[in-house]
This record gives structure tokens, C-alpha cells and sequence, in this order.
């Protein structure tokens, strides 16, 4: 059976192993916070370039529009000044623009025609899309809803654990604690490993007879010569 003292280190251990756990569980969330949140932010912007797709050709109809009255006030004016001219050439200038005017107007026609009708396919793709996108924003936000929930539950249980590591902490031999604190910022956790077939159970190495003969004995505190971490001897 372990000494009393090796125990209580032990369970230290097992306590800070599992304050460990929660802490480096509760580093994971921002992380991963952000990772959620940018994937959010990016069907965001879909949805806005889908949106503004629409726009740029709602805004390129309105110029058609404004150009087709344009031409055709145009129109109007030349029909005008052919009610004034007096000479036949200048009648006939006027009827070539008019005419010129006119093919431009077929012409802005054919283009608006083709602008409604990828406005209309913009507007169905846009709304489609921003059905899917919303969906999938849904879907993320239910993730971080589940990542509060984990982060407060990690919070709650660190909270427990820090309260056993001190409980832990009072149980343990004063005089090793300096030890074990040296070595678990050193060498990191686990300090305190079993010796088996002669070999350390932290760096893995085999130890001096020696100190495989005072493990066996479980007198003393005996420490790896190797890495020094506190050893226990397992058969």
C-alpha cells in the first residue's frame, strides 16, 4: 500500500489534472466562438451580394428608363422644330435623327427587355439563396447557443474543482507541496508516476537500481534520476 503522504499527492494530482481539463475546455470556447461567428458574418455578406445584385439591376433599369425619355423627348423636340423649318434639307435632317433616335430606342428596348428578365432571375436566385443562407445561420447560431451552455457548465465545474484542489492542497504533507509545484510547472502533470519494470512512468526512462530498491521499499520519497518526478513503486 502507498504511504499516506504519496496518497494525498495523488489525489492533488487527479484534482489539478481535472482543474486542468476545465480550464484548458474553457480556452477551446472563444475559439471556437469565433470560428462560428465568422462563419455568420460571411453568410451575411452572401446575402448582401445577392441582395446588391438585384439593386445593380434595378438601378441599371431606372437608367434605361431615364434613357428611353430621353430619346423620346428628343424625338419630340425634333418633331417640333420640323413644324418650323421652311427648307426641305433641313426637313430631312430632321427626319434622319428622328429615325437614328428611333433605332436607338428599339435598341435601349431590346436591352431592357433583357435587363427585366435577369432581374427577375436575380430576384428569384436572391430570395432562394437568402432562404438557404438564413437556414444555415439558424443552424449556427443554435452552435452558439451550445457553446454558452458548455461554457457556463465548464465554468460551474471549474469552479468545483478549483474548490477540490484547495481541499486537496489542505490534505497534503506541507513540506512536498513546494516540490510538486516546482515539478508540475517543470515538467508538467502528472508529477507523481508509477515505477514499472524499472522504468519511470513520466519520461518513460529506466531509473538506478537504487532508486527502483527505495521505491520498492515505500519509505522514503524517491524521485526519478532521471526527470525527477516523485515516483511509487507498481508491481
Amino acid at each position: 500500500m502507498l504511504p499516506e503522504r504519496l496518497q494525498a499527492l495523488l489525489i492533488l494530482q487527479d484534482r489539478d489534472q481535472r482543474r486542468g481539463q476545465l480550464e484548458k475546455a474553457l480556452t477551446q470556447v472563444p475559439r471556437e466562438r469565433a470560428t462560428v461567428e465568422a462563419r455568420i458574418a460571411a453568410h451575411k455578406l452572401a446575402i448582401e451580394a445577392a441582395k446588391k445584385a438585384v439593386i445593380d439591376l434595378e438601378l441599371k433599369r431606372k437608367d434605361i428608363e431615364a434613357t428611353l425619355q430621353a430619346f423620346e423627348e428628343q424625338i419630340r423636340k425634333y418633331r417640333s422644330q420640323q413644324m418650323l423649318v421652311k427648307k426641305n434639307d433641313e426637313y430631312q435632317a430632321l427626319t434622319h435623327e428622328i429615325e437614328l433616335t428611333t433605332t436607338k430606342i428599339g435598341e435601349t428596348e431590346e436591352a431592357e427587355i433583357k435587363v427585366l428578365y435577369d432581374l427577375d432571375t436575380e430576384r428569384e436566385k436572391s430570395k432562394a439563396a437568402e432562404k438557404t443562407i438564413l437556414a444555415e445561420i439558424a443552424t449556427e447560431n443554435v452552435q452558439l447557443g451550445r457553446l454558452a451552455e458548455r461554457e457556463k457548465q465548464a465554468r460551474d465545474e471549474l469552479a468545483g474543482a478549483i474548490a477540490e484542489v484547495d481541499k486537496a492542497r489542505a490534505a497534503a504533507q506541507a513540506d512536498l507541496l513546494p516540490r510538486y509545484d516546482r515539478l508540475a510547472k517543470s515538467a508538467g502533470l502528472p508529477v507523481v508516476v508509477a515505477l514499472h519494470g524499472g522504468k519511470c512512468g513520466g519520461c518513460h526512462l529506466k531509473v538506478s537500481n537504487g532508486v527502483e530498491t527505495e521505491a520498492r521499499k515505500g519509505t522514503e520519497i524517491v524521485t526519478c534520476d532521471n526527470c525527477g518526478r516523485i515516483l511509487y513503486f507498481q508491481p
